[in-house]
């Protein structure tokens, strides 16, 4: 057959850039960018550009794979592997009940849309609460807790196209292609970049790194680790304090206003200077750069979400965004509704704090102030299990142990906080069944590895950013090359597991049949019901667009419904106590360094250093420390160090690099291997690097709601290894 050309959308991450595959034969030949994509700009990243080497690495797994005895692993059909996990699921489920049945859906199991509503569907079914997802790890204050505690705009805040100034905390979108709307666009981020600068956008980086964002920033505050909530407090303080608030707002949609201004009245730039480690003026530049605006939004990535206080943090950049008034008022019109999610107004008033979400939901057996948070969808609030202490409900016996784990699109030997205590807890499970391309750390660990279709391999729709962009932007993709081997999708194996123990599985917008699979496009269909632009036309174009969709101009309030932004809710007071204790010198001689997690562009997570290009780029996660501390320490470029915290200690590669703040580490996460001895991860760190996880007491400095551990800002010393290496070739 000749050559044929196909217009697709990458899904190594979630900013689904456009692409072009050439298909001979069922095989993909070249993937290349979408240049025809007016949106992107025929924009890819490098990993995405790996795609062709993914599909057909040979490390990839064609068919599923049981464990044997001997701990070997032997192929088996996935429909037999799925006859005996559904057999067992059924037998744990009858011993032991329904909250015994677990899964963990990873950041991979984002970029299938109907990979996490069927999954829902499932845990629904066998009313099993024990449903864990990888946004828990980092941003629950963020997607649950923040909202939950404060409430939030119905028409949403500034967006970057319509911005003057940008406060990003934390989030090199440069690299990571990660952001929120109202931070540097996650697609195309260069350019977005660029024209947000052209047209005047002020950018303010809040970072101990100078980053790729920070670089290009026209404020770069290079706060110490750990310091962001009281620097938040501080730009709060002075706002404030200087009447550069927007006074109208705070009097007619917010709450707390006069409590919130005797809380950080003592966070003024003078006091929290010293520990932030930058010159007081900076922080009245930042507070009145923000504050001149008129437009713009104040963001946060995962850097200081994994650090201390996230909780307090997030809060306080919300509270920066209302009393700053950088929401859409009514007769404005907003840039994005949507494609794929159903029309409703949008009005100008606030939905008051929802209290309830952070202690009516499913509580944890570890601790009674940790539970369920909850997500919202445009389908309303949606329940997750914290994934911080996941491995405590499985270690802890009693009635609601957890005995089985279905782990989709994720590594938890890797990803998860405590790595030494994940290890014992993924051993001692009756059942673990991981859904992965390859067999991964995890995956090693399992009873069942079932092989996945990767995202060429199968149909889909940009779900998952519906609401990212500035404009309404949606695209569809066919399969471009039908899978090889024996391969099914994410939705299909809950949706197999579902039928053999006879559930009735029910979507959001209707029930799926059970008889008879539904084809993808038809579960697309159901989660996209009633959508403003229908998904058989999104379906029908060739490539991204933009859809003519009816402008959505903010309405008036309804007196009826409309609520208050609370800027002071119960526990704020506590919290912003514990940040202005954190500011006080302390004693760092037992441990002098901060370790701080980072992205690196050659990986996603765990997924990279196996592919050839990526690979070249470099097959550790390096510990990057400033010159001056590795000179002090008599370490060189490229030494092997061991780093030790409280907890446990790593082996790690120093690199020097002048961007990061004196006193400070900076590592890459989901790195290295098992933290079982007998698996020689340790002495194979120059090829797969290191963990720092091990570094991490799950249980240590939990967070209230979300029992999220300090993940980042982690106290360290780093001395020379005593086992003989070599520097980094």
């Amino acid at each position: 057959m000749p050559q044929e050309k196909i217009k697709t959308y990458c899904r190594f991450c979630h900013a689904y850039c456009p692409m072009q595959a050439t298909v001979e034969d069922n095989r993909l030949i070249a993937i290349e960018p979408d240049t025809d994509n007016a949106v992107y700009g025929g924009y890819t990243c490098i990993k995405g550009r790996q795609l062709v080497e993914q599909i057909y690495h040979p490390t990839r797994l064609q068919q599923s794979q049981k464990q044997q005895p001997d701990g070997g692993f032997t192929n088996i059909a996935s429909e037999q592997a799925l006859d005996e996990i559904a057999a067992q699921l059924q037998s744990i489920l009858k011993a032991y009940g329904p909250r015994s049945i677990a899964s963990y859906n990873g950041t991979y199991s984002y970029q299938n849309s109907a990979s996490h509503a069927v999954a829902r569907a499932f845990h629904k079914a066998i009313d099993s609460p024990s449903y864990y997802a990888s946004v828990t790890i980092d941003q629950p204050a963020k997607v649950a807790i923040g909202p939950a505690r404060m409430g939030w705009w119905n028409a949403g805040s500034h967006m970057w196209c319509d911005s003057d100034v940008a406060m990003i905390i934390g989030n090199n979108t440069l690299v990571s292609h990660y952001s929120i709307p109202g931070g540097i666009p996650s697609f195309s981020p260069f350019n977005a970049l660029r024209e947000g600068k052209k047209r005047g956008v002020k950018v303010i980086c809040i970072d101990p790194r100078v980053t790729e964002v920070a670089a290009r920033s026209d404020l770069h505050l290079q706060v110490t680790p750990g310091q962001d909530a009281a620097l938040l407090a501080s730009i709060i303080q002075v706002i404030i304090s200087e009447a550069l608030y927007d006074e109208a707002f705070c009097q007619e949609h917010t709450v707390g206003f006069a409590e919130l201004t005797r809380a950080t009245a003592g966070f003024t730039p003078e006091a929290v200077a010293a520990a932030a480690g930058i010159p007081a003026q900076q922080i009245y530049e930042a507070a009145r750069l923000f504050a001149a605006g008129p437009r713009g939004s104040a963001v946060t990535g995962t850097g200081p979400e994994m650090g201390p206080h996230p909780n307090l943090l997030q809060h306080l950049v919300q509270a920066l965004n209302a009393i700053c008034g950088r929401h859409y008022r009514e007769g404005e019109r907003l840039p994005n509704p949507g494609v794929l999610t159903p029309p409703a107004p949008r009005r100008a008033q606030a939905t008051s704090p929802q209290p309830q979400w952070l202690t009516d939901g499913t509580r944890s057996r570890v601790a009674p102030d940790i539970g369920e948070v909850f997500v919202l969808s445009p389908y309303g609030p949606q329940g997750e299990m914290p994934t911080a202490v996941i491995t405590d409900e499985m270690l802890l016996p009693g009635d609601g142990q957890i005995k089985a784990l279905i782990c989709v699109g994720g590594n938890p030997l890797l990803a998860w906080p405590d790595q030494e205590k994940t290890l014992k807890a993924l051993q001692g499970l009756d059942l673990l069944v991981c859904i992965d391309i390859k067999m991964a750390a995890t995956a090693q660990l399992a009873d069942y590895v079932l092989a996945p279709k990767i995202c060429l391999e199968r149909e889909d729709v940009t779900l998952l950013t519906d609401i990212w962009h500035d404009q309404p932007y949606s695209q569809y993709t066919s399969t471009v090359v039908e899978a090889e081997g024996d391969k099914i999708e994410e939705w299909e194996f809950f949706w197999e597991i579902g039928r053999r123990m006879g559930l009735a599985l029910e979507l959001d917008n209707g029930p799926l049949d059970m008889q008879r699979k539904p084809q993808k496009y038809e579960l697309l269909q159901n989660i996209t019901a009633g959508s403003r632009v229908p998904l058989a036309d999104i379906r029908a174009t060739d490539g991204g667009a933009v859809y003519p969709v009816d402008d959505v101009i903010i309405q008036a309030a309804d007196p009826e419904t409309r609520g208050q932004l609370d800027l002071y809710p119960p526990g704020l007071q506590e919290e912003l106590a514990a940040a202005y204790e954190d500011m006080q010198p302390t004693d760092t001689q037992a441990w002098p360094h901060l370790l701080i997690s980072r992205r690196m562009k050659n990986t996603y997570n765990s997924t990279g250093p196996e592919l050839s290009l990526l690979g070249s780029k470099g097959t550790t996660n390096p510990a990057y420390m400033h010159p001056q501390d590795l000179a002090a320490l008599d370490i060189a470029d490229g030494e092997l160090i061991e780093i030790a915290s409280a907890h446990g200690s790593i082996p790690a590669i120093a690199a020097a690099s002048e961007d990061i703040k004196s006193g400070v580490i900076s590592m890459s996460h989901c790195w290295g291997g098992s933290p079982d001895p007998a698996a020689g991860s340790d002495a194979r760190i120059r090829e797969m690097g290191s963990n720092t996880n091990r570094l991490i007491d799950n249980r240590h400095a939990a967070e209230k709601y979300s029992g999220m551990p300090r993940q980042s800002t982690i106290p360290v010393k780093v001395s020379k290894s005593s086992q003989p290496s070599a520097r980094i070739q």
